[in-house]
């Protein structure tokens, strides 16, 4: 049965970079509590916090780190995120108590993917005592085991709505330093469209193609429990316009506005064009077999008579597993003379539309478009309901503002 008094909120790390924005949503949760409402907090690592401890492991360990204790390392940001987030609640006159993943009984399988929240009559037995708990997001235990794993990229995301649902709680709020989500990232284009509603499935292809507002994963996780998300501004960067609602769709009228609407992601990547490569069978694997572990984009290929070509795109945090990867195959020659050309400085937009398979012209709009723009197409590919094109980074805001205008992203306000 679903719980009306008591509210999910989950804040981001741009949200408490700083004492100064920790206190402003100190007061904010203080406020909501004030109205009566039984608060639940999930927090994020502060800032960059959880970047500077991968770096920190990888300067002691002279490269990638045991997985285990870099999981152990980055669970304590939001240990602390958390316990001084209690505090700075206690401070203003309410009381507080932080709580790790494990304490609520967040398991997961052996990659991270949430299974179930076990202890969430914890939650409740402080909201009984007038408590407010602070619950550290993106770590929980792998199921069976007290080993100590983190979610992913964005995993506090996740964090809460494996907790809403876990209370009977049929939607959860997510505190972000963008007041919802929009057609194309407002930071490089800042007339962008907001949409108020958008569905699971729009939100998880965007996801997945590189829109940082939310993690793939608790949307599909979401869609799962049947809890609906709402992205709304955090207090303490500015005041919400009223976010969007992420959930299942329901009217006509909604499917006309936001369904069939395009969107762009924008994420950084490395580009490689591997070159010189013997066409023959087999030799393709040969290439990606050291590579197999990397979370790679497409792969696009083009073969002449005797000889191939491939071009690979990957994570920035990837590039030197990728680089050594095709190092050892061009070192034992069995891939031919391969050539490798890296592109650091690169950046994807994939346009997501969910009409793209019943509507022509795609490419055409795209070429065009950046074409009278003059930025040039560096490597492209699609899928489904998604074209990518990779461009230089210095083109960014030109292709984006062009995108955006061809496929009418951009807001008349």
């Amino acid at each position: 049965m679903m719980n009306k008094e008591i509210v999910v909120q989950k804040y981001g790390g741009e949200s408490i970079a700083d004492f100064e924005k920790m206190r402003k949503v100190a007061e904010h949760i203080v406020k909501v509590a004030q109205t009566g409402k039984k608060v639940v907090v999930v927090i994020s690592a502060m800032g960059k916090t959880t970047d500077q401890l991968i770096q920190l492991a990888r300067q002691v360990f002279g490269g990638e780190p045991p997985r285990d204790e870099l999981d152990n390392l980055l669970a304590t940001g939001e240990q602390q995120a958390a316990s001084l987030l209690a505090i700075t609640i206690r401070a203003l006159g309410m009381e507080a108590i932080s709580l790790t993943g494990w304490q609520i009984g967040l398991e997961t399988d052996s990659n991270g993917r949430v299974k179930r929240v076990r202890k969430s009559s914890v939650i409740e037995e402080f909201l009984a005592q007038g408590k407010i708990p602070i619950v550290a997001g993106f770590q929980g235990n792998i199921e069976g085991t007290d080993r100590i794993i983190t979610l992913g990229r964005g995993g506090s995301d996740a964090t809460a709505v494996a907790l809403a649902a876990s209370l009977g709680l049929d939607e959860c709020e997510l505190y972000k330093d963008v007041d919802g989500i929009y057609t194309i990232d407002p930071d490089v284009v800042p007339n962008a469209k907001r949409f108020s509603t958008i569905t699971y499935s729009h939100m998880a292809q965007l996801a997945s193609a590189g829109a940082k507002v939310i993690m793939a994963r608790a949307v599909a996780l979401a869609q799962n429990l049947g809890v609906k998300i709402k992205v709304l501004l955090s207090p303490s960067i500015g005041q919400t316009t009223g976010g969007t609602l992420i959930y299942s769709g329901s009217t006509l009228e909604e499917m006309e506005r936001f369904w069939f609407q395009p969107a762009i992601a924008i994420r950084k990547r490395v580009l490689f064009k591997i070159s010189n490569v013997s066409n023959q069978p087999g030799i393709a694997a040969v290439i990606f077999h050291p590579l197999r572990e990397i979370n790679l984009g497409d792969s696009i290929q083009g073969t002449g008579e005797t000889t191939a070509e491939i071009n690979l795109i990957s994570s920035p945090e990837d590039r030197l597993h990728v680089l050594a990867g095709l190092e050892r195959v061009k070192k034992k020659g069995v891939a031919g003379g391969i050539t490798i050309f890296e592109l650091s400085d690169i950046v994807q937009l994939t346009i997501v539309s969910p009409l793209m398979a019943e509507e022509p012209g795609y490419l055409a709009r795209i070429f065009e478009s950046l074409g009278n723009v003059r930025v040039n197409i560096e490597a492209l590919g699609s899928s489904g309901n998604t074209i990518w094109v990779a461009v230089k980074k210095d083109s960014l805001k030109e292709a984006a503002q062009a995108l955006a205008k061809e496929f009418d992203l951009l807001s008349n306000e």
